[in-house]
């Protein structure tokens, strides 16, 4: 089957390609005039450029001129062309009506040839009319692809790409796509990038470029096609709105180009990312681009963003050069440190880019600004679980969940624990349950447990120690009492950054020059085994002096070690780890 073209279907924007005979046959005045026109062989094949142009409004121009002098415009504008293509080794494909189907072996030539056309036709005498030359305007698409010629024609879907985007083009307009460009090894300063656009038909997004060249003119309305500008997944229903946390991310982005979203399993990191970055599109010239890292993050890029992996070159290469002159936003979704030197290289060759990477941890990269998705609001974590009893058909709504929310500290991942005893009963029944067995409460599917043992056993030895300590004193603990308990031992500081980096602590400030750390409530009773407090003591509680923090340890030491107490203080078992025999503790040992 081969492809060619309907001129009047190009005319109309809609570039609807049929299933014909290349050579096509038309009538006898057409044979005529395409006279000198014999095809040269052989086609062109491999990596071949493909052509269509169009006079733009053609049906209306020979409406308004009359067949006879729209006769001789059609004539003059077909000698023009062909002549052009034949000074740069163009073979024409088709002819029907006002539109030409040329290939070249070259995407230089074909560039050269669209430019010549254009130049040519604003040079020529045309007849008059109303004091107004006749001259067409044409539009002129371009792309280079693999094909290979059949039966004196090309089967390939790159010759529907070509007539879509010559489809796109306005008259006078050279549209290409970018591999057309970079095939020819055009100068910047030759091409306009327009974007990512969507051509109908076609699976793959096609970044579009307009050619320039001097005495063209380069000021033209957008393509009448729909640009991409993101590639984040729709939602299933809209996300509970988290304006504290898009503040956040707002400010770090100001000053940086790489921020970290980190936080534990099921805690909201993804949906609180892709809402944050749906609100920035207006930002990004080149748009906002979501994808999962997986084992290759040149490669799931790549596909985000419509863009095939080449043949002997790492992905992540390919990604830069697509990314290297715009102006985007990229969302990495579950990366980690073995993706950052795949996204060190995206920062460094790519200058108009930003990356927000979502992960449980850091990416510890040089300009990198952290931010850890900790515990919701009241309002935020009542309406969160509001939503989850609304998914299974329960009339709770935000204001019943309140109480609920706040007696888990509005810490996500227990409000989804939760979440099927209160549909299933009440937030009544789920509190009352809660206040009963705080861990089965949380832990029934063991989902919750799992969890946390994920995040536990992924810190080192130095902050599952620190760990221990703040689970046990529900107010939490100032910097100073902290670093009072690990006195004379070296790490205790990195050891506090490193749990606040994965949620695992938070930061509560009493006042503007106090930070209280503390381990949220649920966390705190699946380490400690204990119940809820009754209610909690006042931020200022936590700012006793060491000898009070080195009392309230004792009780910690006596829950984890079922036998014999603790000897030694909490600095020596930064050296020697508690070990814990408790199954339920067995995450931290």
């Amino acid at each position: 089957m081969e492809y060619r073209c309907a001129d009047a279907a190009i005319a109309d924007g809609n570039a609807e390609c049929a299933s014909d005979s290349a050579s096509g046959n038309g009538g006898a005045a057409e044979e005529a005039d395409r006279g000198s026109a014999a095809r040269p062989a052989p086609l062109p094949s491999g990596d071949v450029t493909f052509m269509f142009t169009d006079i733009e409004g053609s049906t209306r121009l020979a409406t308004g001129l009359g067949a006879e002098r729209y006769r001789v415009v059609l004539h003059r504008h077909r000698a023009l062309v062909r002549e052009v293509l034949r000074a740069n080794g163009g073979t024409e494909i088709d002819t029907e009506g006002d539109s030409f189907f040329v290939a070249f072996h070259h995407a230089a030539d074909a560039c050269a040839a669209a430019i010549g056309i254009q130049t040519a036709l604003r040079g020529a005498h045309w007849p008059d009319h109303d004091g107004r030359p006749l001259r067409p305007k044409v539009r002129i698409g371009l792309h280079t692809g693999e094909a290979w010629p059949s039966a004196g024609g090309y089967a390939t879907p790159e010759v529907h790409r070509t007539a879509r985007i010559c489809s796109a083009a306005h008259g006078d307009q050279v549209l290409a796509s970018a591999a057309c460009a970079a095939a020819a090894g055009l100068p910047p300063a030759a091409v306009h990038r327009l974007g990512d656009f969507e051509l109908r038909g076609l699976p793959e997004a096609t970044e579009l470029v307009q050619l320039a060249a001097p005495g063209l003119p380069t000021a033209f309305p957008p393509p009448p096609v729909r640009p991409l500008t993101h590639h984040l997944p729709a939602d299933l229903k809209p996300p509970v709105e988290r304006p504290g946390e898009y503040r956040e991310l707002d400010r770090a982005f100001a000053v940086h180009r790489l921020v970290t979203l980190t936080g534990l399993g099921g805690c909201g990191k993804t949906t609180v990312a892709k809402a944050w970055a749906r609100r920035r599109l207006a930002f990004y010239e080149h748009g906002v681009w979501y994808c999962r890292a997986g084992d290759d993050l040149g490669a799931a890029l790549l596909d985000a963003l419509g863009r095939r992996p080449e043949l002997f070159r790492p992905a992540v290469e390919t990604a830069a050069d697509r990314l290297r002159e715009a102006t985007a936003l990229l969302v990495l979704d579950d990366v980690d440190r073995t993706h950052a030197p795949d996204v060190e290289r995206l920062l460094h060759d790519c200058p108009g880019v930003s990356v927000l990477a979502v992960g449980a941890r850091p990416l510890e990269l040089p300009g990198e600004a952290k931010r850890a998705l900790g515990p919701a609001p009241a309002d935020v974590s009542a309406a969160i679980l509001a939503g989850y009893c609304e998914e299974r058909a329960a009339p709770w709504t935000a204001a019943d969940c309140r109480d609920l929310a706040a007696a888990v500290d509005g810490f996500v991942p227990a409000l989804t624990a939760l979440a099927e005893v209160t549909a299933l009963g009440s937030p009544g029944v789920a509190l009352r349950y809660l206040s009963d067995d705080p861990v089965g409460a949380l832990d029934g599917g063991g989902r919750f447990r799992a969890a946390i043992d994920d995040a536990v056993a992924a810190i080192s030895g130095p902050a599952r120690a620190v760990l221990l300590e703040l689970a046990a004193r529900p107010a939490g603990a100032t910097v100073d009492a902290v670093l009072d308990l690990c006195r004379q031992r070296d790490g205790s500081l990195e050891a506090l950054v490193e749990l606040v980096d994965v949620a695992l602590v938070v930061i509560e400030r009493p006042a503007m020059d106090q930070a209280v750390y503390r381990v949220p409530a649920p966390l705190r009773w699946l380490l400690t085994g204990s119940a809820p407090e009754a209610s909690r003591p006042e931020p200022e509680a936590a700012l006793g002096t060491a000898r009070e923090a080195r009392t309230e340890a004792a009780p910690l030491a006596d829950r984890l070690r079922p036998r014999p107490a603790v000897a030694a203080g909490f600095a020596d078992r930064l050296v020697h780890p508690v070990n814990l025999e408790s199954a339920r503790l067995r995450a931290v040992a």
